[in-house]
């Protein structure tokens, strides 16, 4: 049976799959945890900026824990990104993360579950 309870500070940071300066916690994936969602940690330096993305089928439910940056999303335009709130991005929308100010940490889920995706060395 995969595991139900874990300590976040157990979990390896790995490298962001969208950045060299950035870095996630896969806490619960369908891959290593047989889980229907995606839990993760995310690290994004000062200085960053993702690029347009969507998720075809999953909304992107984001909690911003720390840091400031500015967000976009397709229909509702660019907004300030901070603790806080909670941004919910519907599935097959494009949205970013832009213009980070100060290091963001966010806690971010999807469900289905996303594919993990080993990040960049």
């Amino acid at each position: 049976m995969p595991a139900l309870i874990k300590k976040i500070s157990e979990v390896e940071w790995e490298g962001h799959f969208m950045t060299d300066n950035g870095k996630i916690k896969w806490i619960f994936t369908k891959e290593k945890d047989d889980s229907p969602i995606t839990v993760m940690l995310i690290f994004l330096e000062k200085g960053v900026t993702l690029p347009d993305h969507r998720h075809e089928f999953q909304p992107d439910l984001i909690y911003p824990i720390k840091g400031k940056a500015t967000m976009f999303i397709e229909g509702e335009g660019e907004f300030p990104l901070e603790p806080g709130m909670v941004v919910m991005v519907p599935p097959n929308t494009l949205h970013a993360i832009r213009n980070i100010e100060e290091d963001l940490l966010l806690y971010n889920v999807f469900s289905p579950a996303i594919k993990y995706t080993k990040g960049k060395k």
